[in-house]
């Protein structure tokens, strides 16, 4: 006996047709209006909200906190340099002629603070020396030459000095700071000039002045120029120091200018 009145309807038939009506009926649902429900995108998991991080602002005394802190990190630099015992007695001179200088930047910044109504921050810069000063320092243990590569550290630093000054003048709101930090920088860029011709007395002009591409010496290390530019570089300064690994390379890293992973907010002590 024919179970199915209709022979050309079967039971695949029947089940093949069932399952588009409920699908049908699952679309017409999803498209309806006035569902109800939260329109929140969906979660996976129930871990709490995320707490927003805090946002700091960054204002005219951070950046002099900033600034402050890069003069007591140069003064920490020579202060490693001198002890390593490594300079010439004319290079022990410039040294120290620029540690008189440093202070003097660092005390007069900290007057530029307290007349902004800020706290002085009379430390290193907390995140150069984890992530630049600690591991460049390491990286002279086994040195093939210390005395290169510490005049390549004082001259890397000066100049990110210089550039970290004159990238901070832009971002002063009070007009009367911008003067006294200018010519800071241009005492920091005066000093790494000076480190430039005793590492690298043969030339003065950077080629790159002239439209030729720039190049390292023949072991690798990079050529600083009494004058690199016409005007201030604000890009990265490289630095490369120590002996060569067992493949060869160099500790190498680059010098960036303050962000805001750098800068020394108010609520930073040392």
């Amino acid at each position: 006996m024919n179970r199915f009145p209709n022979p050309s309807l079967g039971r695949r038939q029947l089940l093949r047709n069932g399952g588009m009506v409920l699908s049908m009926g699952a679309i017409v649902a999803a498209c309806g209006t006035n569902r109800g429900g939260s329109t929140n995108p969906g979660r996976l998991g129930v871990a709490d909200e995320a707490t927003p991080l805090q946002q700091d602002p960054i204002n005219d005394v951070v950046l002099l906190r900033t600034a402050q802190s890069l003069e007591y990190t140069v003064l920490a630099i020579y202060d490693s340099v001198s002890a390593m015992g490594e300079l010439s007695s004319a290079e022990s001179a410039l040294a120290g002629r620029f540690v008189v200088d440093h202070t003097r930047h660092a005390a007069t910044i900290g007057s530029l603070i307290s007349a902004q109504g800020g706290a002085e921050f009379q430390c290193s810069n907390p995140f150069l020396v984890d992530r630049a000063v600690t591991p460049i320092l390491a990286a002279l243990d086994g040195s093939d030459d210390v005395h290169r590569d510490l005049l390549n550290i004082a001259h890397a630093f000066e100049s990110l000095a210089s550039a970290a000054y004159q990238d901070a003048v832009g971002s002063l709101t009070d007009l009367s700071l911008r003067k006294e930090m200018m010519r800071i920088g241009g005492e920091e860029n005066r000093h790494a000039t000076a480190l430039a011709s005793a590492i690298n007395p043969d030339a003065v002009f950077s080629p790159a002045m002239f439209g030729e591409p720039l190049s390292s010496d023949a072991d690798g290390f990079p050529i600083p120029y009494p004058i690199p530019a016409t005007f201030g570089l604000l890009k990265g300064i490289d630095l490369v120091v120590g002996a060569r690994d067992v493949e060869g390379s160099r500790f190498a890293i680059q010098l960036q200018t303050p962000a805001q992973n750098t800068y020394v907010y108010e609520n930073q002590s040392c």
